[in-house]
C-alpha cells in the first residue's frame, strides 16, 4: 500500500513538473565584470511582471562564491525599443576567498603564516540591469549593476557600490 501512495506521489508531482514547465523560460549564460561568471536563470510570469531565479558560481579572488537572486523585471519601455526591459533584484552570496594577506580601508593585513588562509564571506545583493531580448535569436544582453556588502572572516567589511557587468545570456 506504501509503494502505491508513493508511486502515485511520485506521478503527480512529475506530471505537475512538465505543465508548469509551459510557462517558465530558462537562461544560462556568462557575467563579465568584477564578479564575473556564470550564471542560471529561470523565469516566470507572475501577474503583470516577470519573476527571475538567478543562481551565479563566481571565482574572484582565489576562491569560490555562489550568488541566489530574485529579479522582477517590470517594466518595459516600448518607446525606446519594445525589446528593451528594466529590472530589479535583491539576494545573497556565500564563499571563500584564499589570501595571505588582507586589504581592508587602505591598510595591508598580513597573517603570520607564508602559506595563505581561507577566509570564508557572506553578504547582501542588490540588483539593477537594463536588459535587450533579440527576438531573432535566442540570446539576452544586459548591462547590470550587482552592489553587494559582505563579511569576511576574520572579520572585514567590505561595501562595493559600484559591481558593474555586461551579461550575455542564451534562452531556452
Amino acid at each position: 500500500m506504501r509503494n502505491r501512495i508513493f508511486i502515485i506521489t511520485g506521478l503527480i508531482f512529475l506530471t505537475s513538473l512538465s505543465l508548469s514547465a509551459q510557462f517558465e523560460t530558462r537562461q544560462a549564460g556568462f557575467r563579465m565584470g568584477y564578479r564575473g561568471g556564470i550564471f542560471y536563470q529561470v523565469s516566470q510570469e507572475a501577474g503583470n511582471t516577470e519573476v527571475a531565479f538567478n543562481g551565479l558560481l563566481s571565482f574572484n579572488n582565489n576562491g569560490l562564491q555562489v550568488t541566489g537572486l530574485k529579479i522582477i523585471y517590470e517594466t518595459s519601455f516600448s518607446d525606446l525599443s519594445p525589446n528593451l526591459i528594466f529590472a530589479w533584484g535583491y539576494g545573497g552570496h556565500a564563499g571563500f576567498t584564499y589570501a595571505n594577506h588582507l586589504r581592508y580601508m587602505g591598510e595591508e593585513y598580513y597573517f603570520r603564516d607564508d602559506h595563505g588562509r581561507v577566509c570564508p564571506l557572506i553578504g547582501v545583493d542588490g540588483w539593477l540591469s537594463a536588459e535587450y531580448r533579440l527576438t531573432e535569436l535566442p540570446l539576452n544582453i544586459s548591462l547590470n549593476v550587482k552592489p553587494f556588502v559582505e563579511l569576511s572572516f576574520p572579520s572585514f567589511l567590505k561595501v562595493t557600490p559600484w559591481d558593474f557587468a555586461v551579461s550575455v545570456s542564451y534562452v531556452f
